[in-house]
This record gives structure tokens, C-alpha cells and sequence, in this order.
């Protein structure tokens, strides 16, 4: 020990010895020495003191809940930086990666400061996450554990006598000791189990090509397929834990400059990769059949948060396939981490649990768990896994009261101050801040306005603390890099409703902090609504909000009961509501939460009663959803539910949930094929947010797509499906509507009993179609009215005018047969055989015997008819009747052609495969025998009363007109 020191020693023993007397009276005495491996700071309180201790990176903030007045500062011992009180405040530089034990000894509140375990890792362009907050036990609370152990799992270091002064040792723990799942502290890096004689072989790792269009590198760990695994990230990057003890050579990655970082480390009973991670990329892992695929990639991978439970005294969480609990060094600390893997990924904590007892970590996949005590356990679960306490179960609870929940944000870390006065004294209390900053000079106002915005937004004038934080930032440079004045800034952007002006609580610096996280969930949940993991966040941080003055508490608490109630945090928000049951802004809350457990009745009264409230955002959203679970159980059809939604549609405008209104009420027009509202709908939206426009769009040219589509007919009259395609035909010449849509639009205006109508609309499609396959579709609808019309000519000429480049088989098909149909009925008899001859289908082989049928050449039609027989036909087995009316018109035009040799090779090979009917007598009456003996009398005399008796409508069958 240097001789400053131990003259500082001294000196301190001394003043400690004086004891408080040699303070002013209602001073607390601050003081400090140095010890033989650490510096520790003493504060003489009498033991009834409550307060509360944030790290913050390098810096320790110690706050008193109740008034003290705290001593003139000493002399920093050995690992500290710098010490500083004010007031109630005691603030504490310590040296980079020291470590910090706070306890209670004789009624003093102490803290050790230790020396870093080793030298601070170089940057990497990610910070570290600063160690938890700490809090201890007060008489107050009932003996209540309101102070975390150090971080470390190792007992601060004994203290080296000082004279008369020195405090003695902490008393032990008495209750009995119980094994934390073999957390024996193990030296960081090292590997702690020999390999014994018939360990595996080294796996090598080898790198794996990602799926196409996926950027980033990967690498294969080589594990059994009932592996599991988790994830944390470190100080370094991130660190993969894996439940089988397999020795991986990792030799092969280092020619990859991204992994050649990587490291593998085995543990007691499994396997620990650390992988280097730039601040641009985040891992990702996934399981192959050979092992897990661990990848860097530009994007982070979505999690699932593992839902956590308090209940009988333990912590459960809920994942599915839990793997194994591993026991390892956390090289960070030098304490145990007790990690339980998964064989599954995807489902990580989303937000740590600080408590007493133990860290709960975050992680990208799996648990973490830090423990502080020796009484923890960790162990797999039914439902996942599960941490125990001693015999009195964990140092948790559920909030039963409205005490223990403002007990509950005492413990919750804090980084900013805001005023819990009443309005007038808010007031008063801001008027002074001004004016005390504008008295001072412009490079010290900084604090000063921090201070005042902190004191607006208690008195809920938002905007005007973001004002003043922008002019504190344009004043003192310091004020523009602070990430505190950013946060600051953020939360006065939300509580105004400017959530895209919130960024700045992304920064990293602002990482460790309960408060922060809860400010970052609120932004989470205004962005996404009912958003699982700012529910999670809640679940946890939700106590701070009641800790609020008035105006926050009110502004903030309604979105964070909600989003508990849809994220799924069904208890927490179950408590928090119980404990507030008279306030009326909570009544929706109250609402979701008698859905979301199945009572649909009380949920509907407190809804319907909400509907009526003079709050027009409440009473809007209540009828809203009103409607909606009434129809989703069923107690309103769709269209009573659309009227209903219609009425409710200008209740509340301007944002987007009048958007989601307006594009959920097109839908149920929709469906119940009320296509124009449907469409009106949309479009107006489209001109009422510009700023959506985009999106809705896409909705308006699918529900167009829809009614092209919809076969529910009675809705639609024919002249009202004309008119909106004609309203909108716009949309056609949109890429987004497809061919198939084209086609059913110009087969429904083929088919309706509207010629002019449907040549108008058909024409004004063609106008506005950009695409030559659709102007060949409604070109050829366009024709083929025309040739019902009997204007051949005018047919032609509109196939010519739409001929457009390649063309698909079906529509290609289509042309040619209405071509051909065409110059036959101009008299073109050759040119219409010629077209038909080059096409070799069913429809062009009976075309080709329709067109030589008309023109009287019942050779050529016989030819053609037995052409369209082979093609069509089986040659074994009873024919259907479609297959029979084919061979019926070959028997037809074989008889027309007085080919008997062919009626008679007809009725052998078809007599008797057509079966009893209508069409089988024709069959064998076209195919009977011709009268040539006395004998046949009688049989033609049966054969022309069958024929009598045959319905007129089969005495010639006629083929329907081209197109059909």
C-alpha cells in the first residue's frame, strides 16, 4: 500500500472513529479508505434509510428516497475516478471495469469497489451492457429484499483491520445452503473437464452457403440433431451454448475474415462458441439436419418472447422443446450463468429481470440466468423451464396492492426525475427553473433545462419540453451528444404523438435502465399495436407508470394496460387493473381484458356502455370493436356488421385507425358482394391518405379482381357489373391486375345480354390496356359480339386491329376459330378449311365439320366428324353422353353422305356400347339396315314409329355457334 494511502487510511479511521457527532447536526457523514485490494465508501445512515443505486457504465448513482442531507465528499479511494455528493445524491466514477458491492453493515450503507478481473476488452463498436442496478434490505419495507448481491459470484474480499474504525465482516446467510445446479465458479477461458480416453474426435466446422438472395456468411456446428442451443450477446459479440460436449475444430473459418474470430470453448457437460460480431451484422441460429447453422446477417432475425410467470413462489417460462441446463463461466464477470438451451429457435427474453436473487438475461435464443444466491435453481419443466428458490420460494411476488406495485418501481431502475407535485407546485416549481436558467450562463444551462423539461412533462406541455431540450442542444455542445437530453427529447416527442421523432431511445448508451426500457416499449406499442414484446417490457416495467405525476401516469397507462391485455400478458394486466379499478380511462383496457378471458357478454356491456362516453377517441373505438366481436361471434351477420361499421364511420377521423375502418368495412361489403360501396370506399380513402396511398391501391385492385371473380350473381345485376367495369376500368391497365383477371372480364361481357353496352365498355378497355395480351382478350370478346351480330366482316376486322405480338394457347385458339367461322360465313368456305387445318384439337376438328356441314359437303363433314370421334372417344367401353352425341353427328353426316358401308361399320363397332335413351334410338335408327326382303317389313314398320316418337329436338344436333 502506497504511503498516500495508508495516511488516507488513517485519516479515514479516525474520521469514522469521530463518528457523526463530528458532523453538523442532520449531516450524513460521507466517508472513504482504501483497503488492501479495493476502495470502499461509507455513508452513516442509522439503518432506516431507503435508497436506490444505478450503474450506469462507469458512473454509480445513489439516490435517498426520503430527505438527507449528505456530507462533503471525500477523497476518492483506490478504483474510483471521482466522488461527489448533492443533497441526497451521491455520485461515484469508478475506473473502466471495476467492479462494485454495495451492502448494509451495523446500519451503514457500504460500498467495495474492486479492481477490474482483467483488462477491458478493446471496442468493437458495441457497448456492454452495464452491470444490474443493486438495492438493499430496509426495515421499511418489512424486511422486504429491496437490494440485489453484486453481480460477481465471489464474496467481496475480507477487510484489513483499520484501527478502532474497522466495520466488521457481513453476517452470514443462516438458512441452509442449497447446491445451485453445480454453480462452482469456474476460471474464465479455461476448459474445465479433461478429456477422458474416449472422447469424440474434433468435428471440423465448415462454412455453408445461405439460401439465394440471402446476404451474410454462415458456418455448420456440427452437433447430434437433438441438440440443444441458446444465445447472449456479450461484450465481444455473441456467445452459442450448446448441450452436447463436442470438441469442434474451427480451423477451416479462418480464411473468412468475418469468422475468423470465432472460438470454441468445452464445458462441464457442453460446448460454448463465441462468435465475434460487427456492429452491421446480427446472428442468427438455426438447426440443420448435421448440427446448427449459425449466420451473420445484415437483419436481426425475428424473436418470440418466452412468456415468464410468477406462480407459487417459482419463475416459469414457457418455450417449447426446452433442452438441457448447462452450467458455465460468464467471462464477462467471472461468475456462474446457469443457460437452458432449446431445440428449437426462435423464442428468446426480450427484456432482463432484475431481482434480489437473480439476473435474467436477454437472449437471442434460450435462458440465461445469473444467480446471486446459492439457494437457485434452474430446471428444465413441463412447459419449459423453471427457477425455484429455498424453502420460502423466490424473493418475488405479484403486486397485490397499490403499495406493493409503487414498492415494486422503487426497485425498478430510474434514469430520469419527474416531479410528483401537485399542479401549482409544478407550476411554481417550473417558473423558478426558467428563470434560474436564464439567469445562468448560455454553457451551464444545460442541466438546468434538462431539469425544466423534466418538470413540463410532469405537467403534460409535451411540445414544450421538447422546445426547450432543442434550444439546450443549440446552446451547449455537451447537451447536443447527450444521450440523456436525446431520451428526453424522444419521450416528449411520444407524449405529443410524434413517434417518428422518438429514434434517439434506440441509442446504445441508453442501455441498462428500466425506465428506458419502458419508454422504448411505449414506442414499440404506439408503432405496432397490441405488440407482444412491448407487452413483455411491460410485464416488468409497467410499476414505473404508477410511480408518475398525474398527467404522465394518465397519458402513458391506458396504451400499456391495452398492449399487456393483446401482447398476452393477461395477469400482470389483470393486477395492475384490479389495484386501479376506479379509473375511468382504463375502462377499455378492462373491456380487452373480459374478451381476452372469454367473456364475451361482460366484455360487450362494458364496451357498449364505453360507446356512449363524451371522449369521441373511447366511444369510437368501443362501438368499433363492439361490432367487430359481436360479428365474430356470430351475433351479427356481415352485413348488419357493415351497416353498422358505415355508421360508425366518420365517428373519429384523420389517423390510421380510421384507415383500418374504412379498408375493414370494404371488405365486408365485399363479401357480401356489395362491390360499389366496396370500391367507393377505397377509392376515397386512396384520395383522403395520400400517404397510404400505395397500399390502399393494392387493396382497391384486389377488390376489383374480387368482384371479377365473385360467381355469387344475384347480388349483380348485369347492367351493374357493366357499369363498374366501365367506372373502373382504370384499373385494368394496372400491372397488378393479372391475365386471369383479363379473361374472366371478357368472357362475363361475352356472355351478358348487353351487345351495345358490352361493345362500349369492351372499347374503352381496349383504349386503356397497355399490355397486348389484354387488348388481345377484349379484342376478341369485341369480335365475337360482333359476329353474333352477324357483322362477319366487322369481326375480322377487329381481330386484325388487335392482333398484337405472341399471344397464350388459349386465346391464340379462340382467334383463329372465330377467324375461321367468319370467312365461312362470308362464303370462304376453302380459307376457313385451310385456317382449321393447322390446328389439331377438339374444337378445331369440330369447327372444320360444322363449316363443311353448312356448305353441304357431307363427305368432307363425315371425314371431320371421324376425325373428332378418334380424338375424343375410347375405343372400348360405354360412352357418355357427350361422347355419344360426337358419334351421333358421324352417324348423321355418314348417313347425309350415303355411305351405308359406314353405317353399318358404325353400328357394329358403337351398337352396343350406347345405352338405352333418346340418343342411342336415333344411333339405330340413322344405323339400321336399309329394307331389301319381304322380311324387313316389320322392322322398318318399328323403325318409323321409334322415329315418330322421338322428340323433335333430336332430329338434327346442332353444335353451338363459335365463341361458345
Amino acid at each position: 500500500m502506497s504511503l498516500r494511502s495508508r495516511l488516507f487510511g488513517s485519516a479515514a479511521a479516525l474520521l469514522v472513529f469521530a463518528g457523526p457527532q463530528a458532523q453538523a447536526e442532520g449531516v450524513t457523514a460521507v466517508r472513504a479508505a482504501d483497503q488492501a485490494n479495493l476502495g470502499r465508501i461509507v455513508i452513516e445512515t442509522t439503518g432506516s434509510a431507503v435508497y436506490r443505486l444505478v450503474r450506469d457504465g462507469d458512473h454509480l448513482s445513489l439516490r435517498f428516497n426520503r430527505p438527507v442531507l449528505l456530507g462533503e465528499a471525500p477523497p476518492p479511494p483506490q478504483n474510483v475516478q471521482s466522488v461527489t455528493t448533492d443533497g441526497a445524491a451521491l455520485d461515484v466514477w469508478v475506473v473502466p471495469g471495476a467492479r462494485v458491492h454495495p451492502y448494509r453493515q451495523s446500519g451503514r450503507v457500504v460500498l467495495d469497489i474492486m479492481a477490474p478481473l482483467a483488462p477491458a476488452a478493446p471496442a468493437s463498436g458495441r457497448q456492454g451492457r452495464p452491470l444490474p442496478t443493486a438495492f438493499l434490505k430496509s426495515p421499511e419495507l418489512g424486511g422486504r429484499t429491496v437490494v440485489a448481491p453484486p453481480a460477481a459470484a465471489e464474496a467481496p474480499p475480507a477487510p484489513v483491520p483499520v484501527q478502532a474504525a474497522q466495520l466488521e465482516p457481513p453476517a452470514p446467510d443462516p438458512s441452509p445452503a442449497i447446491p445451485v445446479q453445480t454453480a462452482q465458479p469456474i476460471a474464465p477461458g479455461r476448459d474445465i473437464a479433461p478429456e477422458p480416453p474416449d472422447s469424440p474426435v474434433a468435428l471440423l466446422a465448415r462454412r455453408l452457403q445461405l439460401p439465394a438472395g440471402t446476404e451474410g456468411t454462415a458456418f455448420l456446428a456440427p452437433f447430434a440433431a437433438t441438440t440443444g442451443a441458446a444465445a447472449f450477446q456479450d461484450r465481444d459479440g455473441v456467445t452459442a451454448v450448446f448441450d452436447e460436449r463436442r470438441p469442434i475444430d474451427v480451423s477451416r473459418l479462418r480464411d473468412d475474415p468475418a469468422l475468423a474470430g470465432v472460438a470454441v470453448q468445452l464445458l462441464a457437460n457442453g460446448t460454448m462458441i463465441h462468435v465475434p460480431v460487427p456492429a452491421s451484422r446480427f446472428l442468427a441460429l438455426t438447426p440443420m439436419p448435421r448440427g446448427w447453422r449459425i449466420a451473420l446477417l445484415p437483419a436481426a432475425p425475428r424473436l418470440q418472447p418466452i412468456g415468464v410467470a410468477l406462480n407459487s413462489g417459482a419463475l416459469n417460462m414457457a418455450l417449447e422443446e426446452a433442452g438441457e441446463v448447462i452450467t458455465m463461466t460468464d467471462t464477462q464477470t467471472g461468475g456462474t450463468l446457469l443457460v437452458g438451451t432449446q431445440r428449437r429457435p426462435g423464442a428468446g427474453i426480450m427484456i432482463p429481470r432484475h431481482t434480489a436473487e437473480f439476473e435474467l438475461r436477454p437472449t437471442l435464443q434460450g435462458v440465461v440466468l445469473a444467480p446471486f444466491s446459492d439457494h437457485l435453481t434452474l430446471k428444465r419443466s413441463a412447459t419449459g423451464f423453471q427457477v425455484t428458490g429455498g424453502p420460502e420460494g423466490l424473493y418475488m411476488s405479484a403486486a397485490e396492492s397499490m403499495n406493493d406495485s409503487l414498492v415494486d418501481a422503487a426497485l425498478l431502475q430510474r434514469r430520469f426525475t419527474f416531479p410528483a407535485m401537485k399542479p401549482a407546485a409544478l407550476m411554481q416549481l417550473l417558473t423558478r427553473q426558467i428563470a434560474e436558467a436564464a439567469a445562468a450562463p448560455p454553457l451551464a444551462r444545460g442541466p438546468l433545462n434538462h431539469r425544466a423539461a423534466e418538470t413540463m412533462l410532469a405537467l403534460g406541455m409535451a411540445p414544450e419540453a421538447q422546445s426547450l431540450l432543442r434550444v439546450a442542444a443549440e446552446q451547449d455542445p455537451r447537451e447536443a451528444t447527450s444521450a440523456d437530453n436525446a431520451a428526453l427529447g424522444a419521450i416528449a416527442a411520444l407524449l405529443a404523438g410524434r413517434v417518428g421523432e422518438a429514434d434517439a431511445l434506440s441509442d446504445h448508451r441508453l442501455d441498462g435502465s428500466d425506465e428506458i426500457a419502458l419508454w422504448r416499449a411505449v414506442r414499440e406499442a404506439m408503432l405496432d399495436e397490441g405488440s407482444p414484446g412491448a407487452a413483455a417490457v411491460f410485464s416488468t416495467t409497467a410499476p414505473l407508470a404508477l410511480a408518475y405525476p398525474d398527467n404522465l401516469r394518465d397519458h402513458i397507462l391506458p396504451l400499456i394496460l391495452e398492449t399487456m391485455v393483446q401482447g398476452g400478458e393477461l395477469v400482470s394486466a389483470r393486477h395492475m387493473l384490479e389495484e386501479r379499478q376506479d379509473d375511468p380511462r382504463l375502462a377499455y383496457a378492462r373491456a380487452l381484458l373480459r374478451q381476452a378471458e372469454g367473456d364475451i357478454d361482460g366484455a360487450l356491456a362494458l364496451l357498449d356502455s364505453l360507446a356512449q362516453d363524451r371522449d369521441p377517441f373511447d366511444s369510437s373505438r368501443a362501438a368499433v370493436r363492439a361490432v367487430e366481436l359481436r360479428l365474430a361471434n356470430k351475433k351479427l351477420t356481415t352485413e348488419q356488421a357493415a351497416d353498422a361499421l358505415d355508421r360508425l364511420l366518420y365517428l373519429w377521423r384523420g389517423d390510421a385507425r380510421e384507415l383500418a375502418l374504412r379498408e375493414h368495412l370494404a371488405e365486408l361489403r365485399a363479401k357480401t358482394s356489395r362491390w360499389a360501396d366496396a370500391l367507393e370506399l377505397l377509392r376515397q380513402a386512396e384520395t383522403d391518405f395520400p400517404a397510404q396511398a400505395s397500399s390502399i391501391h393494392e387493396r382497391l385492385l384486389e377488390t376489383f379482381a374480387a368482384m371479377i371473380h365473385d360467381t355469387n350473381g344475384q347480388h349483380l345485376r348485369p347492367i351493374e357489373f357493366v357499369s363498374l367495369v366501365d367506372e373502373n376500368a382504370d384499373l385494368l391497365g394496372d400491372n397488378a391486375i393479372t391475365d386471369g383477371v383479363d379473361q374472366q372480364l371478357a368472357d362475363d361481357l361475352l356472355t351478358l345480354d348487353l351487345p351495345q353496352r358490352a361493345k362500349t365498355v369492351l372499347e374503352n378497355l381496349i383504349k386503356r390496356s397497355t399490355a397486348d395480351i389484354a387488348k388481345g382478350r377484349y379484342g376478341y370478346s369485341l369480335a365475337a359480339i360482333r359476329a353474333r351480330e352477324g357483322d362477319a366482316a366487322g369481326a375480322l376486322a377487329t381481330l386484325d386491329a388487335y392482333a398484337g405480338g405472341p399471344l397464350p394457347d388459349d386465346l391464340a385458339e379462340n382467334r383463329l376459330l372465330l377467324r375461321a367461322a367468319s370467312k365461312a360465313q362470308l362464303g370462304d368456305t376453302a380459307a376457313a378449311i385451310e385456317l382449321l387445318a393447322t390446328l389439331h384439337t377438339r374444337r378445331a376438328v369440330e369447327e372444320r365439320a360444322h363449316v363443311l356441314e353448312n356448305a353441304q359437303d357431307w363427305a368432307g363433314a363425315e371425314q371431320a366428324w371421324a376425325d373428332c370421334v378418334a380424338l375424343t372417344v375410347p375405343a372400348t367401353g360405354t360412352l357418355d353422353e357427350a361422347q355419344t352425341q360426337t358419334v351421333l353427328r358421324l352417324a348423321s353426316a355418314t348417313a347425309r353422305a350415303r355411305d351405308d358401308a359406314g353405317l353399318a361399320a358404325l353400328r357394329a363397332r358403337f351398337g352396343t356400347r350406347i345405352g338405352p335413351g333418346p340418343l342411342g334410338d336415333m344411333f339405330r335408327l340413322l344405323t339400321a339396315q336399309p329394307v331389301r326382303t319381304t322380311a324387313d317389313i316389320a322392322r322398318s314398320g318399328k323403325e318409323a314409329t321409334l322415329a315418330a316418337a322421338l322428340p323433335s329436338s333430336l332430329a338434327a344436333l346442332k353444335a353451338e355457334p363459335v365463341p361458345r
